[in-house]
C-alpha cells in the first residue's frame, strides 16, 4: 500500500519576508489564528505545534524542509 501525499498551495499577495514573519512569529499568529500560536525552533527535524490559548495542542508535526523566507515544508 502506498503512502498518500497531499500538497497544498496558496498564493498570497505579499513579500516573502512578510509571509515568513506571518508563518513563524507567534505574536503575529495570535492575531489571525483565533489567539493560537505556533511553536518550533524552525530547524529541519524539529517539532512544530499549533497551540490553543489554553495550552492544548491543536495540531503538531515535524519540520521537513526550511529555507527562509522561500520554503517551509511541515509534515503533520
Amino acid at each position: 500500500m502506498s503512502e498518500n501525499s497531499f500538497v497544498y498551495v496558496t498564493y498570497i499577495r505579499t513579500t516573502p519576508e512578510k509571509l515568513w514573519q506571518a508563518l513563524t512569529d507567534p505574536e503575529f499568529n495570535r492575531q489571525f489564528f483565533l489567539s493560537s500560536h505556533q511553536e518550533s525552533d524552525w530547524k529541519v527535524g524539529s517539532s512544530w505545534k499549533l497551540i490553543f490559548p489554553d495550552g492544548r495542542v491543536a495540531d503538531s508535526g515535524e519540520i521537513l524542509e526550511i529555507d527562509p523566507p522561500k520554503r517551509l515544508v511541515i509534515k503533520w
